[in-house]
């Protein structure tokens, strides 16, 4: 009975590593975002190492900032 209970991970295995990895820093990079204080967001806005992606037609920017990710920019990909 238990193989015909689909899993996460049945879901999850046609799915691309690399697609995985993407949508696991912008999501984790928005968490960080959120929690972080006002006087660190400055911060990683101005000085903050900044990586561009594209991930499910959304153009992302996250900046590192002592190698923790942060969602600093989302909006739709233009075609």
């Amino acid at each position: 009975m238990d193989e015909l209970i689909p899993t996460a991970m049945d879901d999850l295995a046609g799915i691309p590593s690399k697609d995985l990895s993407t949508g696991g820093k912008v999501m984790v990079g928005d968490h960080n975002w959120r929690r972080a204080p006002l006087s660190r967001r400055v911060r990683i806005f101005l000085f903050g190492r900044r990586e561009r992606i594209t991930h499910l037609g959304m153009r992302c920017t996250v900046a590192w900032w002592r190698e923790q990710p942060y969602l600093i920019w989302i909006a739709e990909a233009r075609p």
